[in-house]
């Protein structure tokens, strides 16, 4: 996201807190008052916020799930609008929502950062939320004297590049929107990012983050849809009651059919057709519908999963590993499931006899 002419007008600050030992709610702490930043640490903090969601950054935009009334989207649409006392209090219903839907006593207290201004040369509006997460040290979090978060450690927090440990989220209002169009999707671009997760397989934010506080969800691009046929057509595979080398078969198809068919389009039928029994395929695409995928063709994109399909791994109960390229694998390593020796019960144990088309070229 290109975000030219930046501005921040107004920055307020609330605290949460981790759930209690017992996994009850703690209430959150509100702030009454503006943050106000001098200019080397506004500039700190746009710089931030920049990084976080701007162009080279590893956000993502998602699209607007919760259109209810009740969601935080349609608040943040109704502060756009607030002067600086309404704002104020309606901020903190935004820290009340995270503090909801932080579930999990894992996850950490923090400060909750909301801010507004203008962005881009026509000056369209925004508004953000940064929850910067905090581990330790609540004893440094409030003034004695007014019972606010004090701005040193505000700016311990925030602005200190080492504190990494902060998730962003920002809606930006769109240039084209109509005012008698009521989808917020149609007037926001949702941009969100999380310092503590990648973007590796199509991820960027922790979902109590992205779903159940910002009633936020990824786009179905072509990439997800294709990374959810793989995952989905894994587990299928690996809960069949056949041999493992048989599943190994299998899990070989389903690498080729993504990374070496020519196809550029992905269907269940077709996959299901070539590698399924009647049955299993109808279990199959049964299994996909209850996984959400469609039933018709779709674009392949592999972006997700690329990684994946380069190698080949087995892995065996006492931690013996074999992996390889896929293309290496396919041709050069052949196994079978034979009778090892008996057990204490008399039966054989299931062992694996693994032919590797090659030498030892080295030891450690």
């Amino acid at each position: 996201m290109q975000l030219i002419n930046f501005s921040v007008d107004r920055i307020i600050i609330h605290q949460i807190f981790r759930n209690d030992d017992d996994g009850r709610k703690v209430a959150p702490t509100q702030s009454h008052e503006y943050t106000r930043f001098d200019g080397a640490a506004v500039a700190a903090f746009k710089g931030r916020v920049i990084d976080a969601i701007g162009v080279g950054s590893k956000a993502v935009e998602m699209e607007i799930v919760d259109l209810g009334s009740n969601g935080l989207p349609a608040l943040i649409d109704k502060m756009a609008d607030q002067n600086d006392d309404d704002f104020a209090p309606s901020s903190f219903d935004i820290a009340q929502k995270l503090n909801s839907a932080q579930h999990q006593r894992s996850i950490p207290g923090g400060i909750v950062v909301v801010f507004s201004g203008q962005y881009g040369a026509s000056g369209k509006r925004y508004l953000g939320i940064i929850k910067a997460d905090i581990h330790s040290a609540y004893e440094k979090k409030v003034d004695k004297r007014t019972n606010e978060i004090s701005l040193k450690f505000v700016e311990e927090v925030l602005l200190t590049p080492s504190s990494r440990l902060y998730k962003t989220a920002v809606f930006l209002e769109k240039s084209d929107w109509h005012h008698l169009d009521t989808n917020l999707n149609n007037k926001w671009v949702v941009m969100v990012s999380d310092s503590q997760i990648s973007q590796s397989d199509g991820k960027a934010a922790a979902l109590y983050f992205y779903s159940s506080f910002l009633g936020c969800g990824y786009p179905q691009t072509s990439a997800r849809t294709t990374k959810q046929f793989y995952d989905s057509t894994i587990s299928f595979i690996s809960d069949l009651d056949i041999p493992e080398a048989k599943k190994t078969d299998l899990l070989s198809a389903l690498n080729t059919y993504l990374r070496v068919d020519a196809s550029s389009t992905i269907s269940a039928d077709e996959f299901a057709d070539r590698y399924f029994d009647l049955d299993t395929k109808d279990s199959f695409k049964s299994h996909l519908d209850d996984a959400g995928l469609p039933d018709t063709a779709f674009t392949k994109d592999i972006a997700h999963i690329e990684s994946k399909l380069k190698i080949r791994r087995l892995n065996f109960s006492k931690n013996v590993k074999i992996s390889a390229p896929s293309d290496v694998f396919k041709d050069s390593i052949t196994f079978e499931t034979i009778d090892g020796d008996l057990d204490a019960t008399g039966a054989p144990a299931e062992w694996t006899k693994i032919i590797i088309k090659d030498r030892i070229t080295h030891q450690e």
